[in-house]
């Protein structure tokens, strides 16, 4: 319904977040970081962990991480949450199941429901 000279605005949701894009992404970066996106921060409410464990799947090259605050978890490594994204060293990760980490590459990240990790695919990098 329009009131005279006037919206009535009652469905509409006002857009006030601002970032780049809020679409997740994930980063190897080529100094053996692992980077995520601000749209993962916000997507996967990434602010709420202070660690995250790495999994890797050889035969499938896909990379799966697990947000946790439990330090004590094996293999843990310490994620920092930012403004823009988040950030962790993944350098031993990487060298030790021989990852290329020479360019930066960007990758698509989702949870995978039936491991319960967010996962990207090495094969798919930009």
């Amino acid at each position: 319904m329009i009131a005279k000279g006037a919206w009535l605005i009652m469905a509409f949701e006002r857009f006030t977040a601002r970032g780049k894009s809020f679409v997740p992404k994930v980063s190897i970066w080529k100094r053996g970081q692992i980077g995520l996106s601000q749209g993962a921060v916000e997507r996967f409410k990434l602010s709420e962990y202070k660690y995250v464990a790495l999994f890797y799947d050889k035969d499938n090259q896909l990379i799966g991480l697990k947000f946790t605050n439990n330090d004590k978890e094996e293999g843990v490594a310490k994620l920092s949450v930012k403004v823009n994204g988040a950030i962790f060293s993944a350098k031993a990760f990487l060298d030790y199941y021989n990852i290329d980490y020479s360019d930066t590459k960007q990758y698509d990240i989702k949870l995978d429901m039936e491991s319960g990790l967010y996962v990207f695919d090495l094969k798919e990098g930009e």
